[in-house]
């Protein structure tokens, strides 16, 4: 089942001002854009006419459209934030947790294929920098207590870090190109877990 985020950010927030509203509607018809569109079809105007708003306000709210688009992920990474750690939260064990995150990482984004697109176009180095570093962070340091705890028999390594990373996004890709598919994200599960000489006691 695919889930709407159309108008999400602007009809999600209460007591938002009338600047807020414009700001949060203008990031709301990027995402919808890039996600019908492409990042490069995806114009300021087109952006202006699906939000409703003059061209020249934009530019009060935005520098250009890499920015649009480095907020909007932005937005979108810090509300998948929130939902990951209260699904990691109600797991225990290093190994737990971060196949929680990943998993959710993927059934999340794969029902959501406007964020995800948004999310993948930002990997590829388009906008949005800062965010995937940032989930870069986030994995390292779950990998990294894995090791730790002497549950992932590997030495850490950025390279394998940035292998499993492109992974989740392949495996989000294909489900957003063709269904939300259980058999994928297991498979994708499998993969990653090997990577890091994991087994199961």
């Amino acid at each position: 089942m695919i889930v709407s985020t159309t108008n999400f950010f602007s009809t999600n927030i209460l007591d938002m001002s009338k600047r807020e509203k414009t700001y949060f509607s203008l990031i709301d018809a990027s995402i919808d854009l890039l996600a019908d569109k492409g990042f490069h079809n995806a114009s300021v105007k087109a952006i202006c006419q699906q939000s409703e708003v003059a061209n020249g306000t934009f530019y009060n709210y935005f520098v250009d459209k890499e920015d649009i688009y480095s907020q909007a992920s932005l937005y979108i990474s810090r509300h998948l934030t929130k939902y990951l750690d209260s699904k990691k939260s109600k797991v225990k064990g290093a190994a737990n947790i971060f196949k929680t995150g990943y998993l959710e990482y993927i059934n999340y984004l794969s029902v959501r294929p406007n964020w995800a697109a948004v999310l993948i176009q930002s990997q590829r180095g388009h906008y949005g920098k800062d965010v995937w570093s940032l989930n870069k962070r986030r994995v390292s340091a779950d990998i990294k207590r894995g090791i730790k705890e002497g549950v992932f028999k590997i030495k850490f390594d950025n390279f394998l870090v940035d292998q499993i990373m492109q992974i989740v996004l392949h495996s989000i890709g294909q489900q957003i190109v063709f269904a939300p598919s259980k058999s994928i994200t297991n498979k994708t599960s499998i993969a990653i877990m090997r990577l890091l000489k994991y087994e199961e006691s």
